[in-house]
């Protein structure tokens, strides 16, 4: 073994050029297999500064240690940005988003939820991050013994010189892309195009990390999404936005007050795709939609990785969860005044949530008391055996409908992935009735794809089968004629592994169509019609506050009421927007759209603000 490392002592000297290329490599391997997720091109000076910058600096630093510091430095930084990338193409696959330090405020039970179908990566991936873990192991092997000129005062002098070389393109780079701050941080100047209001929001993780490189994507990404050095809007300048856009929103019309004085139970569904709200799968969903007001063109886009969390903070409160800064602890202090559950209660209804998942899950428990509902029901609540099982969500159902005006909150629990064995109680009631549907439709894919779809056609059943029993009591009981059912889908089936096969199921188009989600009303003496106005989950409380004639001023939600002049528009993640026809990226160059591509900015920037700040903390005052 000796002799071995003697006759590696010439090569020594290419220990950390090789440490520092495999840094490189690393980066440039990863934005080459995603280099459809964002515009930068692969040698742009953005990612060439930060990358080479941050690869230098690591290997300088690494090489003021001792040979054994080296070797564990070398072996640490290399299984940690591994693991990163790793992350980042996992995050990408299940999500369409690269991973971002904010998901950590919203883990929430996603952990217990983790499939190895998610490692599903492209082949050249693993074959490049294999690379760059033999090229770290050659140049820890290689690292120099201790004595000579490894330890020598010019060694170590040089290293402390390199590291400072080295944050000069890192500042550079930085200051550059830097916007100068004489706008209003949200302001109409917003620039789709402009690389540095990519930077400053640090929102947009894809565009992001193909402009920064991973290094540089990560050191940001950790400081912005804990809010660290941000400086957003004041108070003083979010009273004048809101004071322009009560110029903004639609006005009072025909259904305005219409269900004033009914009951509301909001069902809001876990992964209820509109591949699995068909007859064959569904078929209680489906008569209900049916008979109600049907939003044909409805979309729930998912701001936060916690996709659940996410459409319930908008669909509550009528404002979008901040994507940095903010974790779930802050919805169970900040104030929101003009929630649903406040809002009812106010005019006299008892509001209760209920979910079967524990109320620790997301702070839902302080969470949904801060919203204004008197109790968050768990499944210990709801007598419920195997809180997987959205049927037994009915041992709730007096505290569901209780006697006098209620608002009631519901999200189901068994449409949730991974659709395997790992949930096997939630299918296994609906497997045989799921095979026979599947093979009627006639799907065509790989075994492993038809399998995934069959069980997520099992879970849907599942929630089909709460679905049908809870409109079926209250039809019995009379109380359909004063209650109205809202049903929509926190996210798309974002759970099957396969994003083509997704896409094939629900035959998307254009990109907004993923988003795509069925949302409609039924009972309280609705007659049966659709609205083809593009929608989304922003747009639900403002009209629920039209339809019941609840004492709020609808400037202060983000979207518009559903059956106004106004809106039609369908606000996406990362500035890009559906009109109806066709969808935006939010990379207009001038005109009308590029106004509209600014609007828009500026609303979802004022939104997520306004939480942030706690806007309404001294509302009373």
């Amino acid at each position: 073994m000796n002799g071995f490392f003697v006759r590696l002592k010439p090569f020594r000297v290419f220990s950390l050029p090789l440490f520092f290329l495999a840094l490189v490599f690393l980066d440039y391997a990863t934005r080459f297999v995603y280099g459809f997720a964002g515009p930068t091109r692969l040698l742009a000076l953005w990612p060439m500064l930060f990358t080479g910058g941050w690869a230098l600096l690591l290997t300088a630093l690494t090489a003021l240690l001792p040979r054994l510091g080296r070797r564990i430095a070398m072996g640490a930084l290399g299984l940690f940005y591994s693991f990163l990338a790793l992350l980042n193409g996992v995050m990408f696959n299940i999500f369409g988003h690269f991973f971002s330090f904010a998901d950590m405020n919203f883990a929430g039970d996603g952990a217990k939820f983790f499939s190895w179908t998610y490692l599903r990566l492209p082949k050249k991936f693993w074959f490049f991050l294999g690379v760059f873990l033999l090229m770290t192991a050659l140049a820890i092997l290689l690292a120099g013994e201790p004595g000579g000129r490894w330890k020598s005062w010019k060694v170590r002098v040089g290293a402390l010189a390199l590291a400072g070389l080295s944050l000069a393109p890192l500042a550079w780079a930085s200051h550059s892309l830097t916007p100068k701050e004489d706008a209003m941080w949200w302001g109409s100047t917003y620039d789709p195009n402009d690389e540095k209001e990519i930077y400053r929001a640090f929102t947009d993780a894809n565009r992001c990390l193909k402009l920064t490189g991973l290094y540089q994507y990560t050191f940001r990404n950790l400081t912005t999404s804990f809010g660290l050095g941000a400086e957003g809007g004041s108070r003083e300048e979010l009273d004048q936005y809101y004071a322009q856009r009560a110029g903004e929103i639609s006005g009072d019309n025909p259904m305005t007050g219409t269900l004033r004085g009914k009951n509301l139970i909001m069902v809001m569904m876990e992964s209820i795709d509109t591949w699995l709200a068909v007859p064959e799968y569904m078929p209680n969903l489906c008569r209900l939609r049916e008979g109600g007001v049907n939003f044909t063109d409805f979309y729930t886009p998912l701001f936060l990785s916690a996709g659940t969390f996410n459409t319930e903070i908008i669909s509550q409160t009528g404002l979008i969860p901040p994507v940095t800064g903010m974790s779930s602890a802050g919805y169970s202090t900040n104030a929101f005044p003009l929630s649903l559950a406040h809002l009812f209660a106010k005019e006299g209804y008892t509001a209760n949530s209920f979910h079967s998942a524990s109320p620790a899950i997301y702070s839902r428990g302080s969470v949904h008391q801060n919203l204004g509902f008197a109790q968050y029901h768990c499944y210990e609540q709801m007598g419920m055996e195997d809180y997987q099982l959205d049927s037994q969500m009915m041992g709730g159902y007096e505290q569901m409908a209780p006697e006098g005006n209620f608002f009631t909150y519901i999200i189901t629990y068994s449409g949730h992935g991974p659709y395997t064995e790992e949930l096997a109680n939630i299918a296994a009631p609906h497997y045989e009735a799921a095979q026979k549907a599947v093979a009627a439709s006639g799907a065509a894919s790989t075994p492993a794809n038809l399998e995934e779809y069959t069980r997520a056609v099992a879970h849907a059943m599942e929630t089909d089968q709460f679905i049908g029993e809870l409109a079926d009591r209250l039809e019995r009981e009379g109380r359909l004629k004063d209650t109205v059912l809202l049903f929509y889908a926190d996210h798309y089936g974002k759970y099957m592994t396969d994003k083509e096969f997704l896409s094939q199921l629900k035959g998307v188009q254009e990109p907004a169509s993923l988003y795509r989600t069925p949302c409609f009303l039924y009972g309280a003496g609705l007659e049966p019609t659709t609205v083809d106005k593009p929608a989304s989950s922003l747009d639900l409380v403002p009209t629920l506050v039209n339809l019941f004639a609840l004492p709020a001023d609808r400037k202060y939600y983000v979207g518009d009421d559903l059956f106004g002049d106004q809106g039609g528009v369908v606000m996406l993640p990362n500035g890009a927007w559906w009109d109806g026809t066709s969808t935006h990226s939010g990379s207009a160059s001038g005109g009308r759209e590029a106004e509209l591509a600014a609007q828009l900015k500026q609303r979802e920037n004022a939104s997520m603000e306004t939480v942030r700040r706690d806007y309404f903390k001294n509302w009373a005052e």
